[in-house]
């Protein structure tokens, strides 16, 4: 359990660290040419795998999320050699990845127990393979939930009254893989996707369990709302040696 509970801590400040990191990208960078993105998701309270098949076998606890990506960079392949600008030369740029953040915000339902609001951000990084994509990230947010049944309070004189309250707020951290495929082009995105997140929440219960595990398997798709034209943006070279 320490364990574990330092491995969350881990991923939770690294991940806060990314948001830091990626506010002054995000502010550089022209909005518009942003992706943005929408799933519907399927939240199961198992830990992996069983909360993959949950999605197929019932019950369903379903949701959809908006997500807003940002930064930082793409990765980049030249044919020809280091130290020549071979883009300058009329040589062809092969991008081979994108280091990515987003932000996103996402309500899903629980079946009889509870709504829930989820603010996160997520970043990793995602390889391209020709129109096919993978990608691999960790991520952390808040978890606001409101119960379906209200519950009792007792008051003041010793009487207890119904009360659902405002609800109950959670720390949430995890990891997460995704494929996808862009019907697209790299300055207009049209990008469909399937995403499977492990997440934990916590504190769950001090006399129950520390921690509370959820699976998200989700689709979606990913797109711009304007053309970029700029392909000089935010790329880092990673070109061959130049031969003696």
């Amino acid at each position: 359990m320490v364990g574990i509970s330092k491995l969350l801590k881990f991923v939770f400040i690294t991940t806060l660290l990314l948001i830091l990191s990626g506010q002054g990208a995000a502010l550089a960078q022209t909005w518009k040419t942003k992706p943005f993105s929408v799933a519907v998701f399927n939240n199961a309270t198992l830990s992996f795998p069983k909360s993959i098949g949950a999605a197929f076998k019932g019950p369903i606890h379903p949701g959809i999320e908006l997500n807003y990506e940002f930064g930082w960079f793409e990765t980049i392949k030249s044919p020809i050699f280091r130290n020549i600008n071979t883009y300058a030369l009329g040589g062809k740029q092969v991008f081979t990845g994108k280091w990515f953040q987003n932000v996103g915000l996402a309500y899903y339902y629980h079946q009889n127990i509870n709504h829930a609001f989820a603010y996160t951000t997520k970043g990793g990084y995602r390889r391209y393979f020709g129109k096919f994509s993978a990608e691999a990230a960790i991520h952390a947010g808040m978890l606001h939930t409101l119960p379906l049944t209200e519950r009792s309070v007792q008051q003041n004189d010793g009487s207890w009254q119904p009360d659902r309250g405002l609800g109950r707020i959670y720390l949430i951290t995890g990891v997460g893989v995704g494929v996808g495929y862009d019907a697209g082009y790299r300055y207009n995105i049209r990008r469909v996707f399937i995403n499977y997140d492990y997440r934990v929440q916590l504190p769950f219960s001090d006399g129950y369990a520390k921690y509370l595990p959820n699976g998200l398997l989700s689709i979606g798709i990913q797109f711009t709302l304007f053309k970029n034209n700029d392909q000089q943006i935010n790329i880092k070279q990673d070109r061959l040696e130049c031969p003696e």
